[in-house]
């Protein structure tokens, strides 16, 4: 079983960016949304087992759109968050681990960006291991 993700991010080039690195550690990508309100409707329509969720855009800003995932959440219990933006702000990110965010990653990205959010993500879904072993063989 693939861990299924949600990409939101008001720009193409950044999610197919994610998608592709996500992708990389064996995730599956089930649907992208430019916009936070596009994203809530998705997150409740698909259930996802994770979501990347940018900070700054339009219709519904990331802040607002982890808060609505965090009242829905009690009908998914699996599904985590992972905040993707170019807000650099310390505080920004403290207090989006506060309201239930696995991993902030700061755009732009290195090569490196995703490792800290790879391995917690494979703490929490051990067949993201299982699939980077087999890659490594």
């Amino acid at each position: 079983m693939s861990v299924r993700v949600l990409v939101v991010d008001d720009s193409v080039y950044m999610r197919d960016i994610v998608c592709t690195r996500l992708e990389y550690f064996g995730c599956k990508t089930i649907a992208q949304a430019s916009n936070g309100d596009h994203a809530v409707k998705l997150f409740k329509a698909l259930r996802p087992d994770l979501v990347t969720l940018d900070v700054l855009m339009p219709a519904l800003n990331g802040i607002d759109a982890l808060s609505a995932f965090r009242l829905i959440k009690s009908e998914n219990h699996k599904a985590h968050i992972m905040i993707v933006s170019a807000v650099p702000f310390e505080h920004t990110r403290e207090s989006f681990v506060k309201e239930g965010a696995l991993e902030y990653i700061l755009k732009p990205f290195t090569k490196f960006s995703f490792e800290p959010a790879r391995r917690k993500l494979e703490r929490i879904f051990p067949e993201l291991a299982r699939f980077q072993s087999r890659l490594s063989a």
